[in-house]
């Protein structure tokens, strides 16, 4: 089994900085033409997927609807709940900084454990399929949970190096 995981392009939140956590914020242009320009790379280089998963958030969606058309996908996309971003709960629209610690219980946030849990929910539900490649569209922190379950947390949470 195969996993590929896929970040969605940029939001104008990203670009400012703020968490967005569960809000359903579009991709602005620039984020439209970076998937673009990724789905074009994978359609050079042939790449198939037997199944292509994305979080419920339109953002994700629509990096998903990109390369799935431009890879030649022909099967439905799954929009699987689980693969939705972390809560940031009252933190969510703030633009982020060294001061906002989402382990404070004043914001509400879903915790690293909690996303952890959910993302290895989230991979059992597909881990059957042993011959096939499912791509993963989604979000920082729930692809950075992805990554710890999938690598039985030789790969931290926090780690960005991969």
């Amino acid at each position: 089994m195969k996993f590929y995981l896929l970040r969605h392009g940029q939001t104008d939140w990203n670009a400012e900085g703020r968490l967005q956590g569960r809000k359903n914020i579009p991709m602005n242009s620039n984020g439209v033409k970076q998937i673009q320009e990724i789905a074009e790379h994978l359609q050079e280089i042939d790449f198939q997927v037997d199944f292509i998963i994305s979080s419920p958030l339109d953002r994700a969606k629509e990096s998903a609807r990109i390369v799935a058309e431009k890879i030649g996908f022909e099967g439905n996309i799954i929009y699987d709940e689980d693969f939705v971003e972390r809560s940031f709960g009252f933190a969510e629209g703030l633009v982020y900084n060294q001061e906002i610690n989402l382990d404070d219980e004043k914001y509400g946030a879903e915790s690293v454990d909690d996303v952890c849990k959910r993302a290895q929910i989230a991979i059992d539900k597909y881990i059957s399929h042993k011959d096939k490649s499912i791509l993963i569209v989604a979000h920082g922190a729930i692809l950075a949970a992805v990554k710890y379950v999938l690598s039985q947390g030789a790969l931290g949470y926090y780690d960005s190096s991969v």
